[in-house]
């Protein structure tokens, strides 16, 4: 089904201009002016026939290339279903203008967040040059980061994925990235699951990994504000997890035969944040550990087995400074929450707040660790993990392909 329903003004520019190079495609309203001018500086050194759309009124007219062969096009959004899921309508506005980069046939086309800081020359360039210059297919970012950024990417979207899809990509979910024509199709494809009312999020590095294409990364110092006035952890958990174990369940066969993982290229130079912010404070993320594991242990005990549980009992009775969740049982935790959604024995969303608390252990143990650590180190800290849940995967296959044996 296409995500959007394009307006004939646009359909008609489509066709008067002919097939473009590149489609940058912004996943949300902007001041056209405003993206105009950085668009044209962007797209400095940049040899492409390239048009910039933005979320704005379907009866818009797009206007021509102007002097600065900036065109730009206004695309209308889709219907906002889900306002209290942030990521399923960024990934609706991203299927949108991944359709409409196909319909323009373009060869590439770079998805970014509407605050436009992906729009500067040195991150346009490293993300659109390998898939324009035939080198990839999909391009994700490997973003700048602190030690306490993205930690449920860090602590598992990027592991989980690493380890299923066999791909070290460290975004497996992004604001900004850059698809090939093929790539392009392929997401937008990725459309409803059966048995789902609504459009699953977009997991492009997996989706490109399992159709054989070429996966790599681009070292782009960028910085989006977090966006997390009104979010729910437990609601932004359910959300990105529960796609995650989603995916997961639908391409079972596929990651069942990924053995270990690969690296994928990577463009330009990674970032490290010259400092971080202070220490984090790890007493009320234990405590909070400690309060599931009296008041959801019926539950825990349905999704775990019993040395899981002991573990699980050993490490609510420590004091806060010697609270450390070992590697291989927050992967084991992750898988064992993965099979139960794909069982159902209980509500899925019964299930994902289940794992807030064990999620926020793991927190307060990760920031005990790398409290005095340099981010480099931090960051050899997350790959330690990552290959943690590659050691693992052999216990989440066992338990996937008998569950009654699990149980």
């Amino acid at each position: 089904m296409a995500a959007i329903e394009l307006p004939a003004t646009l359909q008609k520019r489509i066709e008067e201009s002919g097939p473009v190079d590149l489609v940058i495609g912004i996943t949300g309203p902007a001041d056209a002016e405003e993206l105009r001018a950085k668009a044209a500086a962007g797209l400095k050194g940049i040899a492409a026939k390239a048009v910039v759309a933005y979320a704005g009124s379907a009866e818009a007219e797009p206007t021509a290339a102007s002097t600065d062969g900036v065109q730009l096009a206004a695309y209308p959004m889709p219907e906002n279903k889900a306002s209290l899921a942030f990521w399923l309508d960024v990934a609706a506005a991203q299927r949108s203008v991944l359709e409409l980069a196909t319909a323009w046939q373009a060869r590439a086309c770079i998805v970014m967040h509407n605050d436009l800081a992906a729009l500067e020359p040195e991150a346009l360039q490293l993300l659109t040059e390998p898939v324009l210059e035939g080198k990839s297919d999909l391009v994700m970012p490997l973003y700048a980061q602190g030690k306490y950024d993205g930690l449920i990417n860090k602590s598992m979207l990027a592991p989980l994925s690493r380890a299923l899809y066999g791909k070290r990509v460290r975004s497996p979910v992004a604001f900004d990235y850059c698809a090939g024509a093929s790539a392009s199709v392929k997401l937008t494809e990725s459309g409803t699951v059966s048995g789902q009312s609504e459009t699953p999020l977009l997991w492009p590095a997996n989706e490109v990994a399992m159709s054989g294409g070429r996966v790599s990364q681009a070292a782009v110092d960028i910085h989006h504000e977090a966006q997390t006035d009104g979010l729910d952890l437990s609601a932004v958990l359910t959300e990105l997890a529960g796609s995650l174990f989603q995916q997961a369940e639908t391409n079972a066969a596929y990651w069942q035969r990924v053995r270990g993982s690969q690296p994928v290229p990577c463009y330009g130079s990674v970032h490290f944040p010259q400092s971080d912010r202070e220490p984090v404070d790890a007493k009320p993320m234990v405590e909070s550990f400690v309060l599931g594991s009296r008041n959801l242990e019926e539950i825990w005990r349905l999704v775990m087995p019993p040395a899981t549980m002991l573990e699980l009992w050993r490490l609510a009775r420590l004091e806060v400074e010697q609270f450390r969740m070992p590697d291989a049982l927050w992967a084991r935790i992750v898988y064992d929450f993965a099979l139960a959604h794909r069982m159902r024995r209980m509500s899925r969303t019964h299930v994902l707040g289940a794992l807030t608390p064990l999620y926020l252990g793991w927190v307060g143990s990760y920031t005990q660790e790398v409290g005095s650590a340099t981010v480099e180190d931090a960051d050899r800290r997350v790959e330690q993990l990552a290959r943690a849940y590659e050691e693992q995967k052999p216990y989440f296959v066992s338990r996937w392909r008998w569950p009654e044996r699990a149980s």
